[in-house]
């Protein structure tokens, strides 16, 4: 048990300073989109490989549920939705939808490129 949360806490640690990277890097417009999408993105990526390599746990911690989970930020898509509400609410439920459906979509994908192929017969 302290040993998986020392593993998500490394990994917290490594995607807050990815996070930061991004937010040095980008316009506040984009950082999220950035943050989330590609965070989805890649969450699909690594629970494709980790359906196909279950022996990693250990790994599967420190990659999604630490890095990942540091590294993406739905407090601040959150903070970021409620002062769009006060300016414009028809851009703020548009801005939900597609970030949602944007992030859905992108981790869709990314599992399904790393996810173990079914052969032809299999259920």
């Amino acid at each position: 048990m302290l040993k998986n949360m020392l593993v998500v806490l490394l990994g917290g640690i490594l995607g807050t300073l990815m996070r930061y990277g991004v937010i040095l890097n980008a316009t506040t417009e984009w950082m999220l989109w950035i943050e989330n999408g590609l965070g989805s993105f890649v969450m699909g990526i690594f629970n494709g490989l980790f359906t196909r390599f279950p022996q990693y746990a250990g790994w599967k911690l420190f990659l999604t549920t630490g890095m990942l989970g540091g590294f993406t930020t739905f407090s601040t898509f959150s903070a970021s939705w409620l002062k769009l509400m006060q300016e414009n609410v028809v851009m703020a439920i548009i801005y939900a939808i597609m970030m949602t459906v944007l992030c859905i979509v992108l981790a869709s994908f990314g599992f399904l490129l790393a996810a173990p192929k079914k052969k032809v017969g299999e259920q």
